[in-house]
């Protein structure tokens, strides 16, 4: 691979679970994450460490990016396959209809708010800033909504899970 290679720009937090029980996160390139994901993360000044063991990086990041075009944040986390089919959906109208999008991983540290809005609910997508959908989306669905944006006619839909509230309520009774 060249210094121009794709993955080698593109940044993500990698953890690796020790044999101690620790875990260790540093932010790599992917060319490198996964690299390491067969050998041992070393301690060093970049990395911090936390208790409880669980491997996973995080798929915060931009996706694709357009300018001057309805913005997508699609709130997900590692493994989630039904936010990858929605990723698809998404990527399969980008000529139709021009958006960037943007992964937020709900587990990241950094997230915990929507972690505890949506930790039942992924994917959940917003569109411009506000609530779009949640779990599924379909091409015309897709389609529909952003030609809405881009007309500026889009308004946020009702539906929005919120899984603090609920517990709360659960709570209450």
């Amino acid at each position: 691979f060249g210094s121009g290679h794709p993955q080698r720009s593109q940044r993500r937090a990698f953890t690796k679970c020790m044999p101690s029980g620790l875990l260790y996160t540093a932010t790599i390139s992917v060319f490198a994450a996964t690299r390491l994901a067969s050998r041992p993360l070393l301690a060093g000044p970049a990395l911090r460490q936390s208790r409880g063991c669980r491997l996973m990086a995080s798929v915060s990041g931009v996706v694709y990016a357009q300018a001057d075009v309805p913005a997508v944040r699609l709130f997900t986390k590692e493994g989630c396959t039904l936010c990858d089919k929605v990723r698809d959906v998404l990527r399969g109208v980008t000529d139709r209809a021009p958006h960037s999008l943007e992964a937020v991983d709900i587990t990241d540290e950094d997230h915990a708010q929507w972690l505890a809005k949506y930790k039942y609910d992924i994917p959940v997508l917003h569109l411009d800033g506000a609530y779009w959908t949640k779990h599924r989306l379909t091409e015309e669905e897709a389609l529909e909504a952003l030609a809405e944006a881009g007309a500026g006619a889009f308004a946020a839909r009702r539906g929005e899970p919120d899984a603090e509230r609920l517990e709360r309520r659960k709570e209450e009774r």
